[in-house]
C-alpha cells in the first residue's frame, strides 16, 4: 500500500496518530549548531509537516529517545525501592536506514551483554517502529555502505519526502488505518544509496583473527597522532547511534537525604577518568589510548563478543561533530593498513 500526500494532508495523518503513538523526527533547534548562526538538527516530538528535517542528516541519532541522555531509574525511601514508570506508549520514529540497523547492536548491548536484560530498555523495545526515510544520495562522511547498513527492511513504513509532499509504502497494518480517506495511491518502493564518497576497508578483510587484530593494534604507533589532535570531548560518541556507556548516580532530595533517585546520564570513554577506580587507578590515560580503546570497540570488539556485525555504522555523525576534524573513515583505514603491514612483515 503506497499513498502520496502533500503537506497539509501528511499533517493530518500525524494529527491522526497523535492521541496514541508517540512520534519523534528530526527537528531543528534553532540556533543550537555547531557553528554560529546554524541550527542543530535532534530528534524531538512532531506534529505538523514543517517542522520535520528531512533535507539533511540529524546531528544527533534516534538514540537520544530510545535511550534518554539522563534517566531516572528508580526512586528511593529509606529501605523502599520505586522503579521509576516507563512510558509504554507504541513510539514511531522517522529514521534513516543506518540509524534503524543501529537497534540490533543496542538490543545486544541493552538485552543480551549479561544474564540479565536492561529493564527500561526491554520495557519499550517492543513499541519502536520506524518510518524508513529514503535517502536520495549520500550525505558528507557518511560511509554506511562499506558497513552494510545502507539497506533495511525492518521498518513499519517508508517515506520519501520532496518540497510538494511525501509517498509513503505502509508495510504494518497497524498504520494502514490512519491513512483512510486520505491522499491518492501511488507507485512507490524505497531505493537505498549504493556508493558513499567516503569508503572504508575493515581490518576483518585483511585478518579473520580478532585477537591478532588487537594484538597488532594495541602499542601501534598510529595512535600517538591522536594523543595532541584529539581534545577529548566526546562529541564523537554523544552523536553516535550505537554508544551505550553511562554512569550512575543519586540524587538525594534537599529536605531529606534518604529520600531521592538513581539515574543514569550518558558518558564516554573518550572523555579522561571514565576508565578509572578505586584506588586512585586509571587506565588509557592518553587520549590516543582512548581513541583506539572506542576504535576497535567499535569496528572488531563487538562483532568478536557478539558475533553479528560491527558495531559501527557507517552514519558519520562522528566526524560531522568532531571539532578536531578528526575523521574515523580514516582510522579505520589507517588500523587495515597497519594489519596487512604486520602480517606482511610476518612473512618475510
Amino acid at each position: 500500500m503506497a499513498i502520496q500526500l502533500n503537506p497539509d494532508e501528511f499533517t493530518q495523518v500525524l494529527t491522526r496518530l497523535l492521541p496514541n503513538w508517540r512520534i519523534y523526527a528530526p527537528k531543528a533547534e534553532y540556533r543550537g549548531g555547531r557553528f554560529a548562526d546554524t541550527d542543530n538538527i535532534v530528534y524531538q516530538p512532531v506534529s505538523s509537516w514543517p517542522e520535520i528535517v528531512w533535507q539533511e542528516k540529524s546531528h544527533m541519532s534516534p538514540n537520544t529517545v530510545i535511550t534518554p541522555i539522563t534517566e531516572t531509574l528508580f526512586h528511593f525511601d529509606h529501605d523502599t525501592i520505586q522503579i521509576a514508570q516507563v512510558d509504554t506508549r507504541p513510539m514511531l520514529i522517522f529514521a534513516r536506514a543506518c540509524d534503524i540497523n543501529a537497534m540490533s547492536r543496542l538490543d545486544a548491548m541493552y538485552l543480551h551483554n549479561g544474564p540479565q536484560a536492561d529493564y527500561s530498555y526491554q520495557k519499550i523495545r517492543s513499541n519502536i517502529h520506524f518510518v524508513l526515510m529514503e535517502c536520495a544520495q549520500s550525505f558528507e562522511n557518511c560511509f554506511c555502505v562499506s558497513m552494510g547498513t545502507n539497506r533495511t527492511d525492518d521498518y513499519a513504513a517508508a517515506i520519501r519526502f520532496s518540497d510538494e509532499g511525501a509517498r509513503i509504502m505502509i508495510k504494518e497494518a497497524a498504520l494502514a488505518a490512519f491513512f483512510e480517506g486520505i491522499g491518492q495511491p501511488c507507485d512507490f518502493t524505497p531505493t537505498f544509496v549504493t556508493q558513499n564518497q567516503q569508503q572504508v576497508t575493515l581490518p576483518e578483510q585483511v585478518c579473520d583473527d580478532p585477537q591478532k587484530i588487537r594484538d597488532i593494534l594495541q602499542d601501534h604507533p598510529l595512535w600517538a597522532e591522536y594523543d595532541r589532535r584529539c581534545i577529548s570531548c566526546g562529541r564523537c560518541s554523544t552523536g553516535c547511534p550505537t554508544c551505550t556507556c553511562y554512569s550512575i548516580f543519586d540524587v538525594p532530595y534537599a529536605e531529606n537525604p534518604q529520600l531521592g533517585e538513581r539515574r543514569r546520564q550518558w558518558a564516554s570513554c573518550m572523555v579522561p577518568g571514565f576508565a578509572d577506580m578505586a584506588g586512585g587507578h586509571g587506565f588509557r590515560e592518553k587520549a590516543g589510548a582512548r581513541l583506539r580503546y572506542r576504535a576497535l570497540h567499535k569496528v572488531n570488539d563487538f562483532k568478536d563478543r557478539f558475533g553479528i556485525e560491527q558495531m559501527c555504522v557507517g552514519c558519520g555523525r562522528c566526524d560531522d561533530r568532531c571539532p578536531q576534524y578528526i575523521k574515523f573513515p580514516n582510522i579505520i583505514n589507517k588500523m587495515t593498513l597497519a594489519v596487512q603491514q604486520a602480517l606482511a612483515q610476518e612473512k618475510l
